[in-house]
């Protein structure tokens, strides 16, 4: 979404639930005698063959006993008609893809003897309450760097798309209500376009005009109704044209543009979240048409990033998939539309990995990743300590090693730009689920690089005014310096006070700018 995540992600998701399953093929039998194997060695049997290991302690008891175990039952084959995905779908179409599917076995997948002892070892290996976070700087809540600037309009507080748009030097606010607002740099609002379902993904074209893409319906579901859209106001008659470029997109959140094989043609590569099934796609760009190619059909694609990864020329894709197999992948570009695909980082099924930032933070020359994960929309709703900001180093050859570790309650999304021009990169971050119990609400961190991998947190006090969902880095103002600018989604599918999501909904801060201030501080000295 700008989900862009990440869920943004997330995201934000842009906002998303990522399911905890084990996505296996299905089986027709059931083992007849139960194995002689412990509960620790059939769970990493059963579940490393299609996600990361989870372990008991990444969850305390009652989540597991209540919440994920019933639900990695249903996926493995035992049915539980309380349970049933089927109970909350209608639509026939969705109910046969789904059925189609690898997401649930058609018989127990164990011995109910063994999935016993999988239980058993969870519940018994389990922390009775979440484990804390690990030690971190504290948050200083004074930031000079930036001017806090708000609307003095109301600005739609269910944001789910925002992004600067340099072409026109508007920023495009996307609201789940089915509409794009375009507002100026003083946060006022100067247009808007009806793009009947939320917005996920925007560019301006050169010559004005749009691509939208549009989630279609933005709660989880399989339905394929998602489209994007080329939109254009005719500037003598100011009649909105709209061109349906791809159809039937199964919950889409990202969209990225360029020339895939080679062909001098821009094609469109489309992150279709979906829910319990989904796909990354790439569609061939033929001149008269586009041809749908799928890289990986699976739900949970939320950001893509395309660039040179091994320095051959051509445009390789770097993809975060979440859901229940959580990786970050590069499908390296052979030419001709051929690609190969390299898992260059997979985490557990309840990581909830959420954004991803492509940048060279070390300046050697290649290129690293800022990845968040702190998606908490899921069956295991709770405070996790290894929520946060991660950045990986590249070390060459495709070999990603982790360098800095910032623990973040929910986070969502984070960039990495040098907002302070001192000459290295800073990192931006917002969670979406904060620890609300928490007096003041860590949504938003400004991390100020000190070399070394270490960083300087900072906040500004009006940042529990908005729930932070989606966020962009540009030049909003035109002074050389990046500004950042925050979109609220004040929707909640977690506990939250009562206080503070009124709060939420009664702010006009649908939108923020905190305004760069080193250009102007190095003007005045």
């Amino acid at each position: 979404m700008s989900f862009n995540r990440s869920i943004s992600f997330f995201v934000y998701l842009f906002f998303v639930f990522w399911v905890v399953a084990c996505n296996q093929s299905p089986r027709s039998t059931t083992p007849t005698e139960p194995s002689s194997l412990s509960g620790e060695e059939l769970a990493r049997q059963s579940c490393t063959g299609c996600h990361a290991f989870p372990s008991p302690e990444l969850l305390e008891k009652d989540i597991w006993k209540r919440k994920v175990l019933p639900q990695m039952a249903l996926r493995m084959g035992f049915s539980a008609d309380s349970l049933s995905p089927f109970r909350q779908l209608s639509d026939p179409d969705e109910i046969q893809r789904v059925l189609q599917s690898t997401a649930f076995a058609n018989a127990p997948m164990v011995h109910p003897d063994d999935w016993q002892k999988i239980t058993d070892y969870y519940v018994k290996n389990a922390p009775e309450k979440p484990l804390p976070q690990a030690p971190r700087p504290a948050i200083s809540y004074d930031l000079p760097l930036f001017k806090i600037r708000k609307p003095a309009q109301p600005v739609d507080n269910l944001v789910t798309l925002l992004a600067y748009q340099p072409v026109s030097r508007r920023i495009a606010v996307g609201s789940r209500r089915g509409r794009l607002y375009f507002l100026d740099n003083t946060l006022q609002k100067v247009d808007s376009v009806v793009t009947f379902s939320p917005p996920s993904s925007l560019r301006t074209r050169p010559d004005g005009s749009l691509d939208v893409l549009a989630m279609g319906t933005m709660d989880p579901n399989d339905l394929v109704n998602g489209e994007l859209l080329h939109i254009d106001r005719n500037p003598a008659t100011q009649k909105i044209d709209r061109t349906v470029l791809l159809k039937r997109l199964q919950r889409p959140v990202d969209a990225t543009y360029a020339d895939l094989n080679g062909d001098g043609k821009e094609d469109i590569l489309v992150s279709q979240f979906g829910f319990y099934t989904g796909q990354l796609t790439w569609f061939e760009n033929t001149g008269s048409t586009y041809t749908e190619h799928v890289l990986e059909p699976v739900p949970g694609a939320i950001r893509t990033v395309v660039t040179d990864m091994n320095g051959d020329g051509k445009a390789d894709i770097v993809v975060l998939l979440s859901q229940s197999d959580e990786q970050v992948a590069v499908f390296n570009n052979e030419g001709g539309g051929r690609f190969w695909k390299k898992t260059v980082l997979r985490f557990p099924p309840v990581f909830g990995s959420s954004y991803l930032d492509v940048v060279d933070f070390d300046k050697d020359g290649d290129m690293d990743l800022l990845y968040t994960n702190g998606d908490n929309a899921d069956y295991s709703n709770t405070l996790k300590r290894y929520h946060g900001v991660r950045l990986f180093r590249n070390d060459g050859n495709f070999k990603f090693r982790q360098v800095w570790f910032y623990p973040l309650h929910g986070a969502t999304k984070a960039l990495a730009r040098d907002f302070d021009g001192d000459g290295d990169l800073d990192v931006a971050a917002i969670a979406f689920f904060p620890d609300v119990s928490r007096k003041r609400l860590e949504n938003f961190v400004f991390l100020e690089n000190r070399g070394n991998n270490r960083f300087r947190p900072k906040s500004f006090p009006d940042a529990d005014q908005g729930a932070w969902l989606t966020m962009d880095a540009a030049d909003v103002d035109q002074d050389g310096d990046e500004d950042l600018l925050l979109g609220s989604f004040a929707f909640r599918v977690t506990p939250t006070p009562k206080a503070l999501l009124d709060r939420w909904r009664q702010s006009k801060a649908g939108v923020i700018l905190l305004e760069n201030q080193s250009k102007t501080k190095q003007q005045i000295d």
